[in-house]
Formats: structure tokens, sequence, C-alpha cells
């Protein structure tokens, strides 16, 4: 980090769900011709497997398309097809695209759902994965992967959805966390350095440490289809599947 550079502040921790987004209004605190940084944001910057949001930022005498957002010391919002030019300390709205966080919200919500009823079934441990908006992958490590069912997965999954269970966000001690049967991933392996952890559970089928943004409830996930799956080495298989319409 820039010894005396400003964090920016990231909205959407503090809210969920994470459909829906609202309009904001916020100061630039940076600007080139391809990148603007913002005192606040309420986009997603792209991480643990979610894309980053898109949409616009309007003022006055300027306007623009937000095609990505990067976190590092600061969060950078990715511009394109820009009209005017702006000055630091400039008050902007910005508008999320719903369509796009609404989709990724069901998509990630369905992917931990995915990973928990696979850890539960099978044993099965979640190595990776990838969010989108028209598919996502899960890479899923077994000691036996030639018990996995797909269709049952399928079948498991879809249950889950249709009980309408509540998605809830909290912040946890890591103290509490390593000790709650529902964390299904390893909190030895998280970054040392985090104390408290924003965490997305849903119901009591799966607690889990999670940035991404969610929806309220499982019944706001369409069913889930099952499309591929495929040998990724010993022991592993990536799952890939996609919301029915």
């Amino acid at each position: 980090m820039v010894w005396g550079m400003k964090m920016t502040k990231m909205m959407h921790l503090e809210q969920h769900p994470g459909t829906n987004p609202e309009s904001f209004v916020t100061k630039i605190e940076s600007f080139t011709d391809t990148v603007i940084e913002l005192e606040s944001t309420g986009y997603y910057p792209m991480g643990g497997g979610q894309p980053a949001d898109i949409g616009t930022i309007i003022a006055d005498n300027f306007q623009c398309k937000v095609v990505d957002v990067r976190k590092n010391e600061t969060v950078q919002h990715h511009i394109t097809e820009v009209i005017g030019s702006p000055n630091v300390g400039d008050l902007v709205r910005c508008d999320i695209d719903s369509e796009w966080r609404n989709q990724l919200s069901a998509m990630h919500t369905a992917q931990h759902l995915i990973s928990a009823l696979a850890n539960e079934e099978w044993g099965a441990h979640t190595v990776g994965n990838q969010i989108g908006f028209e598919r996502t992958r899960i890479d899923l490590q077994f000691e036996n992967r030639d018990l996995f069912d797909s269709e049952h997965m399928q079948d498991l999954v879809n249950t889950e959805i249709s009980k309408d269970i509540p998605v809830r966000m909290d912040f946890r001690a890591s103290s509490e966390l390593l000790n709650d049967p529902l964390v299904r991933v390893n909190m030895d392996r998280m970054p040392p350095n985090i104390d408290v952890w924003r965490t997305i559970s849903i119901g009591d089928l799966d607690v889990c440490p999670c940035a991404g943004t969610h929806v309220m409830s499982t019944g706001e996930i369409p069913d889930i289809e099952i499309t591929r799956v495929k040998s990724k080495g010993a022991g592993r298989l990536r799952v890939e599947y996609i919301l029915k319409k």
C-alpha cells in the first residue's frame, strides 16, 4: 500500500441481499481515461470466483460505462465510452446493472448449495470455482469420485431451492468459525491476519466466509441443471451448471 493512500469504502460488504442494487452517489478520488477511483463504491470488484459488476457512472458534465472493477490497494473502476471530463471531488451517480448482479448473486448462492451438499453427500471439498452469467463451474475433490451422481446432485440442490431457505449475512470471529460444524472450508488455509469474517449462512446447511453477493433466500434461485461433468485429475471432477429459465 502507498503511504497516505485512502482506502475505498466497499459498501457491498455491509449490504444483503446483493440483488437489485440501488443507485448511489459518491465522489471521484482520481480519474484517467480508463480508470476511475471513488470515495466509496457499491460495485463488486472481481474476486472469489465472482466477476465484477458492470454499470454506469454519470455526472452533470460526464458519463461512462463501467466494464470491470478490480481491488488492489484501492478499488479501480475500468471504464469505456467516456463522454466529458470530470474533476476530482465531483459528485457522481453510479448505477449497477441489476440483471447482471441478480444473475451472478443467484449463481453464487447456488454454488454454495452445491459445495455444501457435495460435501455432505460424498465428503467432497470445493477446490475451485468460476461463477459466470450463463454457466458456472465448480471443481470438487473426492476420496472416491466414482460415487458421484450428477442427477442426484441436481435433485438435492433443487430440493433445497424449493424449500426457500433464508440466506443470511453476518460477521463472525475466526475462533467461532473454527468450531462451527457447518463451516465446510478449511479455516487453517484462510489468511491468518483476518480476525473477523463476513459470512454467508444458508439455514442449517452451510456457513461460509464470503465477500460475494447473494440472494435473500434459496427460493429466488431458478432450478439448476448440471450440463457437464469433466475429469480434472485424480479424485477431482469439474461440475458445470446453468440456471433454468
